[in-house]
C-alpha cells in the first residue's frame, strides 16, 4: 500500500455550480446591470441541470421550513387581491419557486463559507466604485448603481455591514492581507451608502450594530464586540468630520418637512418627508377601510386615484404604486392577511438563524465555530436590516429587493447545514 499522500479530489460540476452561485449574488448585486440577478440564475440553472442528484432527499427541517415559507409568499406576490384573481404575470412566483429548487440542490451542494466571504468583499467594493464613478465621473448628484438610490443604499450597507462582520469574527484566521481587504472593502460599501444621499439606511445602522453587538456579548466575544464598537465609534467620527455639516442640514430639512406637513402646509407634501407622510396616512386609512384584505393592487391605484380627486389626499401620491412603507403598503393592498405573512417572511429566517448558546454548542469538547456563528449572523442581518428599510422604503416593490433578500437567505442556509455537517463528521460525539 502506497504511503503518498492522496491527491485531492476536484470538485465535481455541481459543487462549482454552488460556489459560484455563492459568490456571485452577493458579488455583482450592484456592480452590474441587474446584477442581483445573475447569482440568482446560477443557482436555479444548476438545480435543474444536477436535479436527479438532489431530488427526492430528505430536507433539512429548517430548510422545510424556510421552503414553505417561500412557497406561501410566492403565492402572495402572485396573488393581486382585486377578487383574490391571480395577476396576469407569473415572474414571483417562479422567481420563488426556483429559490426553492435551489435551496433543495444546496442540501446536497452546500457551498463553502469561504465564496460567500469573497462575495460579500466583491460585493460591497464593487457597489463603492460604482458609487465613486456615478458622483465623480457623470451628471448624477447621487449614486444610484443600476437600480435606484434608496434600493442603492440598503443592499450596499446589507454588503458594508456582512464585510465588517466578517473581518471581526474571522480576524484570527485571516492573514494581514485578507484583513486590511476586509476592512477596505466594509469602507468602500459605507462610501457607497453615504454617496447615496439618502437617510433611511442610517435610521438601520445603530439598531442592527445594537442587536449584533448584544448576540455577540452572549457568545462570549467580549474582546471583538468592544473593538468593534471602538471602530463603529471612530468610523462615525470620520463620517461626522468629513459629512457632518451635509448630515445635519439633511436633518433639519427634515424636521422642517415633518413640521410644515403637520401644519398642512399646502406644499409641503411635495417634498421628500412629506410626501412619505403622506402616502402612510392614506395607506393607514385605506386599510382601515378595508382591514382583512385590502383593496388588491389595481384596487389601491383607483382609490387612491379616487380620494385625490375627493380631495382626500395630495396629488403627491399619484406617480407612486407603493406606499413608502412596507407594512402600510401591505395593509392597504392585501390587509391583515398580507401583514401576517410579511411579518412571517421576517421571523422564520430570524428563528432559524438566531445564535443561541444551544446552537452554538455544536459538538461537545470542540470549540465554538466561529464560520458557523457569521453564517447565522448574516442570516440575521439580513432581515433586520430589511424590516428597517421597510420603514420607509416598500423593499420588495422592486425586483432587487425580493432576489437579493430571497436568493442570499438561501445561500446562507444552505452553508450552515453544510458546515455543521462537516463539524459533525469531525466531532461525532455530541
Amino acid at each position: 500500500m502506497s504511503l503518498a499522500a492522496a491527491a485531492p479530489v476536484a470538485p465535481s460540476p455541481a459543487m462549482r455550480a454552488s460556489q459560484l452561485a455563492a459568490f456571485l449574488v452577493p458579488g455583482v448585486a450592484l456592480s452590474l446591470p441587474s446584477g442581483y440577478s445573475f447569482g440568482a440564475a446560477v443557482l436555479a440553472l444548476a438545480s435543474l441541470i444536477f436535479v436527479r442528484q438532489w431530488w427526492g432527499r430528505s430536507w433539512d427541517r429548517r430548510a422545510l421550513a424556510w421552503g414553505l415559507m417561500l412557497a406561501v409568499m410566492a403565492v402572495l406576490w402572485t396573488m393581486s387581491f382585486d377578487d383574490w384573481h391571480l395577476r396576469s404575470r407569473s415572474d414571483q412566483f417562479v422567481k420563488y419557486a426556483l429559490a426553492i429548487s435551489g435551496l433543495g440542490f444546496l442540501q446536497v451542494f452546500a457551498p463553502r463559507v469561504r465564496p460567500l466571504g469573497w462575495g460579500m468583499l466583491a460585493g460591497a467594493l464593487g457597489a463603492g466604485l460604482v458609487a465613486v464613478y456615478q458622483t465623480g465621473w457623470t451628471d448624477a448628484h447621487r449614486a444610484n448603481g443600476f437600480t435606484n438610490a434608496i434600493q442603492f443604499s440598503g443592499i450596499a450597507l446589507v454588503l458594508a455591514l456582512a464585510c465588517c462582520f466578517g473581518v471581526l469574527l474571522l480576524w484570527r484566521s485571516l492573514v494581514i492581507w485578507q484583513r486590511a481587504l476586509g476592512l477596505v472593502c466594509s469602507l468602500f460599501g459605507l462610501l457607497a451608502v453615504i454617496l447615496s444621499d439618502t437617510r433611511g439606511s442610517w435610521i438601520v445602522l445603530p439598531f442592527v450594530l445594537l442587536i449584533g453587538a448584544v448576540l455577540l456579548w452572549r457568545c462570549g466575544l467580549r474582546k471583538p464586540v468592544g473593538l468593534g464598537l471602538l471602530a463603529a465609534l471612530l468610523g462615525i467620527g470620520g463620517l461626522v468630520s468629513l459629512k457632518g455639516g451635509e448630515m445635519a442640514q439633511r436633518y433639519h430639512t427634515a424636521v422642517h418637512e415633518v413640521q410644515s406637513y403637520e401644519v398642512q402646509d399646502r406644499d409641503a407634501a411635495e417634498t421628500s418627508v412629506g410626501q412619505r407622510l403622506a402616502h402612510w396616512n392614506l395607506a393607514w386609512h385605506m386599510g382601515l377601510d378595508r382591514p382583512l384584505t385590502g383593496w388588491g393592487l389595481k384596487g389601491y391605484i383607483a382609490e387612491k386615484a379616487r380620494r385625490v380627486e375627493a380631495g382626500e389626499a395630495s396629488a403627491s401620491v399619484l406617480p407612486y404604486d407603493h406606499a413608502h412603507n412596507e407594512l402600510l403598503d401591505m395593509f392597504a393592498k392585501r390587509g391583515l392577511v398580507g401583514v401576517a405573512l410579511l411579518l412571517a417572511f421576517y421571523a422564520v429566517p430570524l428563528l432559524i438563524f438566531w445564535p443561541t448558546q444551544k446552537r452554538m454548542a455544536q459538538c461537545a469538547g470542540a470549540p465554538m465555530d466561529r464560520q458557523i456563528l457569521y453564517l447565522r449572523m448574516l442570516g440575521i442581518l439580513v432581515p433586520l436590516c430589511y424590516i428597517g428599510f421597510g420603514l420607509t422604503q416598500a423593499f420588495f416593490a422592486h425586483n432587487s429587493g425580493h432576489l437579493f433578500y430571497v436568493y442570499l437567505l438561501v445561500l446562507l442556509l444552505g452553508a450552515l447545514i453544510g458546515r455543521e455537517r462537516a463539524l459533525l463528521a469531525l466531532h461525532p460525539t455530541r
